[in-house]
């Protein structure tokens, strides 16, 4: 049913849409909608270099409260890091804002700590097919060049159910992710037309023509997880109002 009426509702969709939605309480697929059709990723890519991150202080290269110093030339904009002017940052600090605020002197900070070869091994141990990092944060040359980065709403949701199943890194650090997850201050998408008080572990991403909503979310019957991808559309207001308009949609269907 519930497949059906999201099924019913993309049909009047003008962008390109790709939708998973999995009922995590009984491990069963809702939904698989173009899956594993391949995007640029936007900001999703921060999930796995959060992931690695901990994985680093899992094997003690670095601290969770470690000072990691931050130079002139990392800073580009969107990034509360580039406005305060601060000349360091514990790593957490540089992880959480990464994912709440999409910070992106954090995300390009963590990038040039951990290296592109060691995020995209991990990415791969991840078993995502469809997912690469190639360039930071705000380098649209590369972007020009052809150097994207990448990921599909497949790999997203086989990364966002390891980390709800707890099955990566240890316990205490999949505890982290969520809890950073949960803090998201980005809500126009799958939020978004949802008043309820609900507990959602989510990351956006966007580019111009481009939005990615993907989560958990945990209703007080079930935890299902929900990627919503969209481009080509004609304008980037009415791909958040999809995401917003199907998320709400299948909300109601499984809170009842």
């Amino acid at each position: 049913m519930i497949k059906e009426k999201v099924m019913e509702e993309i049909k009047t969709i003008d962008e390109d849409i790709s939708i998973v939605i999995k009922d995590l309480t009984n491990n069963q697929w809702i939904l698989k909608y173009k899956e594993e059709e391949v995007f640029p990723s936007a900001s999703l890519i921060k999930i796995p270099i959060m992931i690695e991150a901990l994985y680093a202080v899992q094997n003690g290269e670095y601290k969770l409260d470690e000072k990691i110093k931050i130079k002139e030339s990392d800073r580009v904009e969107y990034s509360l890091i580039s406005e305060l002017k601060l000349g360091e940052y514990p790593l957490i600090d540089l992880i959480t804002l990464m994912i709440i605020l999409s910070d992106n002197t954090a995300t390009n900070i963590l990038i040039e700590l951990l290296g592109y070869h060691r995020i995209n091994e991990g990415i791969k141990k991840l078993d995502c097919k469809n997912t690469v990092l190639r360039r930071k944060m705000m380098d649209f040359q590369a972007a020009k060049e052809g150097r994207e980065n990448m990921t599909s709403p497949m790999d997203m949701a086989i990364v966002m159910e390891k980390i709800y199943n707890k099955s990566i890194i240890d316990l205490e650090s999949c505890n982290i992710m969520i809890d950073i997850l949960t803090r998201q201050k980005h809500r126009d998408m799958l939020p978004r037309y949802i008043l309820d008080e609900v507990t959602i572990a989510h990351k956006t991403g966007e580019l111009s023509g481009l939005n990615h909503d993907i989560g958990i979310f945990y209703l007080e019957n079930i935890h299902y997880l929900m990627g919503i991808f969209t481009r080509n559309g004609k304008d980037d207001l009415e791909g958040k109002r999809i995401i917003g308009k199907v998320s709400k949609l299948v909300y109601d269907l499984l809170n009842n």
